[in-house]
């Protein structure tokens, strides 16, 4: 459901629960250094009277330092772990079906935030029962709910996206799109972004998007991927250059750049979500037993300046909830 006010699955204003220890120490695993999720989460627990200690350990976008932070926790065994991201989660906890104690996670609960597809990238086994002490949330709407918001701001019949292939969120949700495009009778064109030296290339960025319009691409669909959130001044410019919409997974291709359009989960707000879950584990409740969940309303942002530009307004029943930023 779409909607601009924020209600948090699974009882987030519930009554308070019984305090598993005064000062909890969390062990906060990040990709990109701390942000609005992290303070989401931290406010949280704060607010419900969990003073804890944050062991903030930065593996800087690449999976090579997450070895030795794993190896640190292991010996720490703090009481938690916020794991940002899918690629920090699969380094630092591996595959559910694929359990070595010699290089992942053990024997403290984990707490997922900014995963877009936990059950796709083999993270656990589901949703509901994820079968190991992992718990968390998921940071992007349904990619179905996502269409549906993209086919009222304006229907389409060719859609184009891109995506980072060292990424495995960015490309479970393409696949997702993909199998969407012949159920609804619409094209998707959908490519890598080009690696070299194995890294993607930004400079390979204006490029695709200009050889999507002249293919007829209608939408830029932007799907959960970090390598590309690095690069939205370039991909949203490059989009807008080229006239064409850019829609959006997550928040700051529109908040903070120039896309058009997104249907999001905010980031703060995850963060929060986040800090529920992690409340139930410090209290004494079995991560694994704890379902992984998204947000049950969603925020549609639209920047106004960029569909003036692009002369790409929205409808009047759209605006009626949607966000302009």
């Amino acid at each position: 459901m779409i909607g601009r006010r924020l209600v948090l699955a699974g009882g987030l204003c519930a009554p308070a629960i019984a305090r598993a220890a005064a000062r909890p120490r969390i062990a906060m695993l990040l990709w990109r250094g701390w942000e609005e999720a992290c303070d989401g989460f931290r406010d949280y627990l704060h607010g419900r009277g969990i003073e804890a200690e944050y062991i903030v350990r930065d593996a800087g976008q690449t999976t090579a330092p997450i070895a030795g932070y794993v190896a640190e926790l292991n010996r720490m065994r703090p009481d938690l772990a916020f794991v940002w991201g899918g690629s920090t989660a699969l380094a630092a906890l591996g595959r559910h079906d694929a359990p070595d104690p010699g290089r992942f996670l053990q024997g403290v609960p984990a707490v997922l935030a900014i995963v877009s597809d936990p059950v796709g990238a083999g993270l656990v086994a589901s949703l509901d029962a994820p079968g190991r002490p992992v718990t968390g949330t998921i940071y992007v709407a349904p990619i179905e709910v996502q269409l549906r918001a993209i086919q009222a701001y304006r229907p389409f019949r060719r859609i184009a996206t891109l995506f980072n292939p060292l990424e495995a969120s960015s490309g479970a949700a393409v696949q997702a799109l993909a199998g969407l495009a012949g159920r609804e009778g619409f094209v998707l064109d959908g490519r890598p972004v080009p690696l070299v030296d194995g890294q993607p290339q930004a400079a390979a960025l204006y490029a695709m998007v200009r050889d999507f319009k002249a293919a007829g691409a209608e939408w830029l669909y932007i799907p959960p991927d970090t390598f590309l959130n690095d690069q939205r001044n370039v991909l949203t410019a490059a989009a807008l250059e080229q006239g064409l919409p850019a829609f959006s997974a997550t928040e700051r291709f529109v908040t903070y750049s120039s896309g058009l359009a997104g249907l999001v989960c905010r980031y703060y707000n995850i963060g929060q979500f986040a800090g529920f879950k992690a409340e139930q584990v410090l209290a004494g409740t079995p991560a694994g037993s704890i379902p992984i969940q998204t947000l049950t309303r969603f925020s549609l942002l639209v920047r106004m300046s960029t569909a003036q530009r692009l002369d790409f307004y929205p409808p009047l029943s759209l605006l009626r909830y949607a966000e302009a930023v």
